[in-house]
């Protein structure tokens, strides 16, 4: 039988957003409907327009909790986001209630909630009878396997307590990790690879370019690109930022250009790249690895899951990480790179009809055919 599907998306960065992409085409090649989606964002946020124009039911936006950054959209501030945020209660159940209208509205058989911190909020205020699969490289938290940076016990805390928040009341978690992993059937917990979107499963690997691609999830981080390039005009550089008030291209010079955000155009420079400098978005470093592109991650300033992603994506053999955008140390990784994406590029493709079949068992309250067994590490690239 054919399921009618909610999609419930937080809209920071573009990582919620590509996975919620991804997994659209997968339910409808399964037979399965899209009914509606609600993306959670920040009044200064800009949903893309390639999300937006990727669905065939309505897109839906409402006001969601979001992080405050510094005047220089460089660093993220804790404090500043509980303060502002604590203010703003109003304003979050005005947006449960249109969660509220749009799950009346669309009479989903199941709702699937990429990491969107309402929906937990809903389950605990409004109750649902809807099941609920929660999806999401967060989850991974959770896992006993998971590694995290050293020290800063309060932030892990605060990191796991948010992802349980997010999921509650789901049925079942789908964690998205780099590597492969054991299900936590007790937990309701499933290991899955990073939900690629096929565009990138069609994407040559073997074409490179002398340029390096730049994707800068705050914008103040600008400056320091433009930095480093002054020292470095000789190197071509292409960055991506998520400026609403900027073109979608603005030439710097002859060598830098920055765009606004592009899925395909973004995944076009991927391929060809010769290596790939960005702040710790969990979506972007899966797709490199995917395409044997060397990384070089850099976490947002105060952002700890951003730090766990660079963490996670060293252990995961994608390249290297630093405190800045010196891009110097790219370039001194990229002769010693051996990279490899075989075995992940595998563990993608194989498990990619797990995430219909999991949603499938959801929506039927059912459990999930169990899994083929997979190693549990992934061959690495050699890190630098």
């Amino acid at each position: 039988m054919a399921l009618r599907c909610l999609f419930v998306v937080q809209g920071e960065g573009r990582g919620h957003l590509t996975q919620a992409m991804a997994l659209r085409r997968m339910l409808r090649e399964a037979g399965h409907r899209v009914e509606g989606v609600v993306v959670g964002k920040s009044p200064e946020q800009a949903v893309p327009s390639f999300f937006e124009t990727a669905f065939e039911g309505p897109v839906t936006h409402v006001q969601s909790p979001s992080f405050v950054s510094d005047g220089d959209d460089r660093s993220v501030r804790p404090w500043a986001t509980l303060l502002r945020e604590g203010t703003r209660t109003p304003t979050f159940w005005h947006s449960l209630g249109v969660l509220d209208d749009a799950i009346d509205r669309h009479a989903p058989d199941v709702v699937v909630n990429f990491f969107e911190p309402l929906v937990g909020l809903y389950a605990m205020t409004h109750g649902t009878s809807v099941p609920v699969v929660a999806v999401a490289h967060q989850y991974m938290f959770l896992h006993p396997m998971y590694r995290f940076p050293a020290g800063h016990w309060g932030r892990r805390w605060a990191a796991r307590a948010f992802a349980q928040l997010t999921a509650w009341g789901a049925s079942r978690r789908l964690a998205l990790s780099l590597y492969p992993a054991s299900n936590r059937p007790q937990d309701d917990l499933v290991v899955l690879p990073p939900l690629l979107r096929a565009n990138v499963f069609r994407r040559p690997r073997e074409k490179r370019e002398p340029f390096v691609l730049v994707y800068i999830l705050n914008s103040g981080y600008a400056d320091e690109v433009i930095r480093w390039h002054e020292k470095n005009p000789e190197v071509q550089l292409h960055c991506f930022w998520d400026r609403p008030d900027a073109a979608p291209v603005e030439p710097y010079d002859e060598t830098l250009t920055f765009h606004q955000l592009d899925d395909e155009k973004f995944l076009s420079l991927m391929a060809r790249c010769r290596g790939f400098a960005s702040t710790a978005g969990f979506e972007s470093i899966a797709e490199a690895m995917y395409l044997d592109t060397p990384v070089q991650v850099v976490p947002v300033e105060g952002h700890y899951e951003q730090r766990c992603n660079a963490v996670d994506a060293v252990r995961a053999g994608a390249g290297i990480c630093s405190s800045t955008f010196n891009i110097d140390r790219l370039q001194d990784a990229l002769p010693r790179s051996s990279a490899d994406g075989t075995p992940f590029r595998t563990w993608v493709r194989r498990a990619r009809c797990r995430f219909v079949r999991e949603i499938e068992a959801a929506a039927h309250r059912r459990n999930a055919p169990a899994p083929a067994l997979m190693s549990p590490e992934p061959q690495r690239l050699e890190p630098a």
